[in-house]
């Protein structure tokens, strides 16, 4: 049997906060002053398990359900509740230990349901309460005004809440699934029906035109057998015909590859005799060096004009005065001759030495006139340091224009040397492009050779392609090349196997014939027609099947029904004695009329059109000293206790995983809630009971009790108490 352990609240109603009601009792009680919310704990286990009815759980609308806050307290997004069950006995059909059932809803309206953390749909988890015997009417969740809504039910009402008691609803379902299957395949076969009947003269039409075709199929076979063997031959015969001239292309290749390493390998050597010829390094060198010798020399030759210019200029230059010769005059000009005296003896160049001894001479020729007469013209010498500096500076660039003259001498013998060597090194080349040209002829030659087979070849695959296209063109697959064609001798050559194809095909155009898509229109609809006949029969079947089931169903329905409703008016009876001390109780069937329901994916009832005869439960009670004709005739607390004797009849016979009880006992005087308190004791040890009470009597029974409060934030509060704990703690 499942045990339900626990209980999590948050957001829902006036539990704002996260709550846990753990139920480690047989009997747990929940107290509390009016008000303090303990009503939402039943309501909150009747919503998880999937109530509909906003009715039923005192609201309007969705949102009613989730904390609306208070001026303390903001107001919540959503609420979720979840209850968890003991499922180590594996009594519920989920391979987990625990099994915990959550719904959650948000302020759009919006609903979601979880098992153990995995979302999954309403119709999962009112399969999942069917199977564990908590149904649809909740008959476990006894609320307020519950023990009326009992006594006052219809017929009807009341067998759907014995069939729910006794675990009829997974029956239930299944019937109604297997109806809502059987009205669907009902349809479907009169839709088979229909195509069959608007396909069954296309397909006699359709089987005239293709027996026309036969008339034409020995032809067209004979047409495929000589296709076969001349396309087979004829891509043979290519084939083999490429394959000749490849044999013959492939020496050509070879040689034409040698040709060109030979070439390549000519040109490498050009390469390099070109890399030491005149570009070389040391040529460059010369060249660089005769050419900037020759710069210098152009330089110096610009520069000694310049000087010869600047020192005719100088001479020419009439610089003539008269002086009155004195002793200071005397002492000059012999101090000067002097000075050409030291001169001379450093200089080695013939041709200067005479003309300074010319100009020595003249010197003291001229002395000598100028003593005779008293006076003399004297030269302004100012200049004469400029052209003795200028001549001084001629005589310097002279000399480098001899060393410039030997270094270029010396660079051209060099430079001609090399020139030698490059002439060399050309007729060298020469005779290596000579060859290049050769192998060049040669290859070029060669290269005809080649073009003139890859013609041949081009002219072999234009010809399969050809072929390839009247291959496709015929329908023909490879495999079908593959296919024997019987004496290939009788056949004839190529030529006259084409002729013959062709009169054939010319045969066939003249015949005439069905086009190929009708029939593969026919095959088509032939098959269509054969697969909706076998469609139907299988409908049929399923229907049959369908019909057997929901018959078996029925059947096993009202079996166990009455079989359940016998047990449950002798358990009333024997409840009823034991709360009214005698006096007798019992239930009697009665006909009604009710429609024919099914369900939808959800499990949702749909209502239909057809309407069928059913029993239903009706109450009978006699209590001791009293003659009564009707249950309106009874007092608040004689309903309450007969309500309480037909649920504890029904727990008894069935026993659900546990009866929650909200204050059904609050109509009960002192002496009836005793008798109430030893049922409760007893039927503890049936099955697990949750009861919100504020009768002391009912307390006496709790293993463990909570206790709810309400303060000024408008939140529901708890406190709990274990008895057994407070017992052992008082005998300390």
């Amino acid at each position: 049997m499942q045990k339900l352990k626990r209980l999590e609240l948050s957001g829902f109603k006036s539990f704002a906060r996260q709550t846990t009601l753990e139920f480690s009792s047989p009997v747990s009680v929940v107290v509390g002053p009016n008000g303090s919310g303990k009503s939402n704990v039943a309501e909150s286990i009747r919503w998880v398990l999937g109530e509909q009815s906003m009715k039923s759980l005192r609201g309007k609308r969705g949102e009613d359900l989730i904390f609306n806050g208070t001026e303390q307290v903001s107001r919540m997004g959503k609420a979720a509740v979840s209850v968890t069950f003991d499922n180590k006995d594996g009594s519920i059909p989920l391979d987990f230990e625990e099994v915990t059932i959550t719904r959650k809803i948000f302020r759009d309206g919006q609903n979601e349901y979880y098992l153990n953390e995995s979302q999954v749909r309403l119709k999962d988890v009112i399969e999942l309460v069917a199977r564990m015997g908590l149904g649809e009417t909740k008959h476990n969740i006894i609320g307020q005004g519950d023990v009326d809504r009992i006594l006052l039910s219809s017929p009807r009402e009341r067998r759907e809440l014995i069939e729910e008691a006794i675990g009829l609803r997974v029956y239930h379902l299944k019937k109604n699934e297997s109806e809502r299957k059987l009205a669907q395949s009902k349809e479907n076969l009169e839709k088979v029906a229909s195509l069959i009947r608007e396909l069954v003269p296309h397909v006699h039409f359709l089987r005239i035109q293709a027996k026309k075709a036969e008339s034409r199929a020995s032809l067209v076979q004979e047409l495929k057998l000589f296709e076969r063997f001349y396309f087979r031959h004829g891509f043979s015969a290519l084939a083999d015909a490429a394959v000749k001239i490849e044999l013959k292309i492939a020496p050509l290749r070879g040689v034409i590859a040698g040709l060109d390493a030979e070439i390549e390998d000519t040109f490498r050597k050009v390469k390099a005799l070109e890399g030491k010829s005149g570009d070389s390094g040391e040529v460059r060198k010369l060249r660089q060096d005769i050419a900037g010798f020759e710069t210098e020399e152009s330089r110096i030759q610009r520069e000694l004009g310049r000087i010869e210019g600047r020192i005719d200029a100088e001479k020419a230059k009439p610089k003539v005065r008269l002086r009155v010769i004195d002793l200071s005059y005397v002492k000059e000009r012999i101090r000067r001759l002097m000075h050409l005296f030291s001169d001379h003896d450093n200089e080695h160049d013939i041709g200067e030495l005479r003309r300074r001894i010319d100009t020595l001479k003249s010197g003291v020729e001229q002395f000598l006139s100028d003593l005779e007469r008293g006076s003399i013209e004297e030269k302004d010498d100012s200049n004469d340091a400029m052209v003795a500096e200028l001549e001084k500076k001629e005589r310097s660039l002279k000399e480098e224009m001899d060393a410039i003259e030997k270094n270029i001498r010396a660079a051209k013998d060099a430079l001609y040397g090399k020139e030698q060597d490059y002439r060399t090194i050309q007729q060298e080349i020469r005779t290596f492009d000579r060859r290049i040209r050769e192998l060049e002829e040669e290859k070029s030659g060669r290269r005809e050779a080649l073009n003139r087979f890859h013609f041949e070849e081009e002219k072999i695959r234009l010809q399969e392609e050809e072929l390839q296209k009247e291959f496709s063109f015929a329908g023909l697959s490879k495999e079908d090349l593959r296919e024997p064609v019987g004496d290939e001798g009788a056949f004839g050559d190529l030529a006259d196997v084409r002729r013959k194809i062709e009169r054939m095909r010319a045969r066939l155009e003249e015949v005439g014939g069905i086009d190929d898509s009708v029939i593969k229109e026919f095959q088509d609809a032939e098959a269509r027609h054969t697969f909706l006949v076998q469609e139907s029969e299988d409908i049929k079947k399923a229907i049959a099947g369908l019909e057997e089931l929901i018959a078996e169903l029925s059947d096993t329905l009202t079996k166990n029904f009455h079989e359940g409703f016998l047990q449950i008016n002798e358990q009333f009876n024997n409840y009823f004695r034991v709360i009214f001390g005698g006096g007798r109780a019992g239930l009697k069937l009665v006909a009604y009329g009710r429609r024919r329901v099914g369900a939808d994916e959800e499990g949702m009832a749909l209502e239909e059109e057809e309407e069928e005869q059913e029993e239903g439960a009706e109450m009978e009670v006699d209590i001791p000293k009293k003659r009564i004709k009707g249950m309106h005739m009874l007092s608040g607390g004689e309903r309450a206790l007969v309500s309480i004797a037909f649920l504890f009849a029904v727990t008894a016979v069935n026993p659900p995983p546990f009866l929650i009880l909200d204050e059904t006992d609050a109509a009960l005087d002192e002496a009836n809630s005793k008798k109430f308190g030893a049922i409760l004791k007893e039927l503890s040890k049936k099955t697990q009971l949750i009861i919100i009470t504020h009768n002391r009597e009912t307390m006496r029974q709790a293993g463990i009790l909570y206790g709810v409060t309400m303060g000024g934030d408008g939140v529901s509060k708890l406190l709990s108490l274990r008895f057994e704990e407070a017992e052992a703690y008082t005998n300390r």
